[in-house]
């Protein structure tokens, strides 16, 4: 079926950071009022990723047959030859500059030398909390991941910069800022100081007393460092919630992905924030099915995510990207596969369901975003069961837990 519409729409594939530059591909598009494009930001991260990048296209070519079709991202940018085989898109927007408004206002292709920081002019204000990209690229070469490749080696927003954006996004009336990257603790590798990511958190604390809650994306638990550390242990302004690139919990496997960490050094991370800050939760991100992954290493994943507790897993099953080393590795059947992702997705589902329980009759924390979805300050889902008084976007809220239904606390306030 064609479809009309008076207005230009982005579609995204992918990552959470792919969803902030959709975002921002968005609010461009609004600001110029422009209304005759579709833009597709595409993903790599494994090849059926690839194959419904390539899907989506098709799709948009077919139902938008009077826009033009705009296509960026990961996909686009590592297999170019394919997209360019789709004849009636307008063109390719490279990854570097595809959150530059000339990419999109100008008909020739822009270009850049090196990769700009999305302006947060483009943030969107109907949220409560800001996206503030810090980091962009990867200089790590992990044996399942494309990714460097469709993003570049590592760069980092210098600190005096930041400042210039917190004060901004503080300004614009945002509660919370979202501290995001690909690669965020490698954050400072490439400046001249060198500086860590907890030492420039701490700086930002300092200099902005009036930042009142700051949330970081997906960590390596390979390179948290003391400073980092020492402020999930004591800095209340630091959400209690830490997301870790996880992969495996098991040693052998983590050392075939090239990972730097061992499950040994996730459990002492886990275990002493835990010691010193009672509310924090912990997220972690498991592929299941890396190639040779046998029951025991599949199960100390299992263990793993029990003994630390992890309430947030998200679970991505194994699949070869055409380009990286465990694509020649020898592979799992992809029934096996299925199965594992199932017992995993389960296990941890009842994992999150036993945390959860606990907080049944306990007051909990979080900022107010709408009645049927907000996040308390450790990063449960929380929906009001009855709203007597009408409760202004952006409140901080204290509520009791009565129940649970469908993941999410239901709060009285």
């Amino acid at each position: 079926m064609r479809k009309s519409s008076n207005k230009s729409k982005v579609i995204n594939l992918g990552c959470r950071l792919n969803f902030f530059e959709s975002e921002i591909i968005e609010n461009i598009l609004k600001k110029e009022k422009d209304a005759t494009k579709i833009v597709v930001n595409t993903c790599a991260v494994t090849n059926n990723a690839v194959q419904k990048s390539l899907q989506a296209v098709k799709k948009a070519l077919k139902d938008y047959p009077d826009k033009q079709i705009i296509v960026t991202g990961c996909a686009s940018q590592i297999e170019k030859e394919r997209f360019k085989k789709l004849k009636k898109i307008s063109k390719i927007v490279d990854n570097k500059v595809k959150t530059e408004p000339n990419s999109y206002i100008s008909k020739k292709q822009f270009k850049l030398e090196k990769f700009n920081f999305p302006s947060i002019d483009f943030l969107s204000t109907e949220r409560t909390r800001a996206m503030l990209q810090i980091q962009q690229g990867c200089n790590h070469r992990c044996t399942f991941c494309i990714i460097p490749y469709g993003r570049g080696d590592a760069i980092s927003l210098p600190f005096s910069e930041i400042c210039k954006r917190v004060e901004k996004i503080l300004s614009s009336g945002f509660n919370e800022i979202v501290l995001t990257g690909v690669d965020l603790t490698s954050y400072g590798e490439d400046l001249k100081e060198k500086p860590k990511l907890g030492n420039i958190l701490k700086r930002l604390f300092k200099l902005f007393p009036n930042l009142s809650r700051l949330r970081l994306s997906s960590i390596d638990p390979a390179e948290i460092d003391d400073d980092l550390f020492d402020l999930f242990k004591f800095e209340k302004r630091l959400m209690p919630y830490l997301h870790l690139s996880l992969q495996s919990g098991d040693n052998l496997i983590l050392k075939r992905m090239k990972r730097r960490h061992n499950r040994e050094m996730v459990l002492n991370i886990c275990n002493k924030l835990k010691f010193f800050r009672k509310e924090i939760t912990f997220g972690a991100d498991l592929i299941v099915g890396f190639p040779t992954e046998t029951e025991e290493n599949f199960q100390n994943s299992i263990d793993l995510i029990s003994e630390c507790q992890i309430s947030n897993v998200h679970i991505f099953p194994f699949s070869p990207k055409e380009g990286t080393p465990a694509a020649k590795m020898p592979q799992i059947k992809k029934e096996l596969i299925n199965q594992r992702v199932l017992r995993a997705k389960n296990f941890s589902e009842n994992i999150k369901n036993q945390i959860m329980r606990k907080k049944i009759g306990t007051k909990e924390k979080f900022l107010y975003e709408s009645h049927n979805l907000s996040y308390t300050d450790n990063y449960f889902k929380v929906m009001m069961h009855s709203q007597k008084k009408k409760i202004k976007s952006g409140s901080m809220i204290e509520a009791k837990v009565i129940s649970i239904s469908n993941g999410k606390f239901q709060v009285e306030v």
